[in-house]
């Protein structure tokens, strides 16, 4: 169950420079310390909102992932996107919409939850922040853009091993968390489970990859590429 932990400081917080405040210099967030977004923690597969719900706050993710699911109307879902530390999601209110999917956490995660209304009022007198957002908003727009490319243009092999690069490429070789089940991950990229559990298989069988529950392992990246991807597609 969600859990408020306490009142943000933008000041001294941790992930000041992945936030919509990290362009705004540190005598400007003193002037604005009456806005104090609170911390919430949400539980693993606990909803932090629902398709549908109207939008009237937004939210910094600051510990965990989240999902992003889209229900068609026939009842089916997709995973349109998996949120990482820093990743800012519920903005749909500022045009004046309802949430258009629903926000699922893939661990135990923490948040902030920034009222809308407040914030309407800090864009209006800090252009910096203003800019920011609009940054991360063309940047999703580009992410969602080559999701679309990766979907229509690559193979299925070329698909799974882009995701799995993309997602260990800051561990340095080392172990990274992964959540998704396969069949999530399937769902992400438009396969389905028996698709990515043949790849992965074979891949770990070939010394290209390692996993383990939960967390994934790429040993070679260079063998990975080659044995996946077309040139220049991973």
């Amino acid at each position: 169950m969600s859990n408020i932990k306490g009142r943000g400081h933008c000041q001294t917080c941790q992930i000041r420079h992945l936030s919509i405040f990290a362009q705004l210099p540190v005598n400007r967030l003193a002037e604005i310390q009456g806005f104090q977004p609170s911390v919430v923690t949400y539980a693993v597969d606990e909803t932090v909102y629902h398709q549908g719900d109207v939008s009237a706050t937004a939210f910094t993710l600051r510990k965990g992932l989240v999902k992003l699911i889209k229900t068609l109307p026939n009842g089916r879902t997709q995973i349109v996107r998996v949120l990482r530390t820093g990743d800012l999601f519920g903005f749909d209110g500022f045009a004046g919409e309802s949430y258009n999917h629903t926000a699922i956490p893939l661990s135990d995660i923490e948040v902030c939850r920034l009222p809308l209304g407040e914030l309407m009022e800090l864009k209006k007198q800090n252009p910096e922040i203003e800019n920011t957002m609009m940054r991360r908003w063309i940047q999703h727009l580009r992410e969602a853009e080559d999701m679309m490319l990766e979907l229509g243009a690559k193979k299925a092999a070329e698909r799974l091993a882009s995701f799995l690069i993309r997602w260990c490429e800051n561990s340095n070789g080392g172990w990274s968390p992964l959540p998704l089940s396969r069949g999530e991950i399937g769902e992400l990229l438009g396969l389905t489970i028996e698709t990515v559990s043949r790849f992965l298989s074979d891949w770990k069988r070939q010394g290209f990859i390692n996993e383990q529950r939960g967390s994934i392992q790429i040993e070679d990246i260079a063998g990975l590429r080659k044995a996946a991807c077309s040139s220049g597609s991973c």
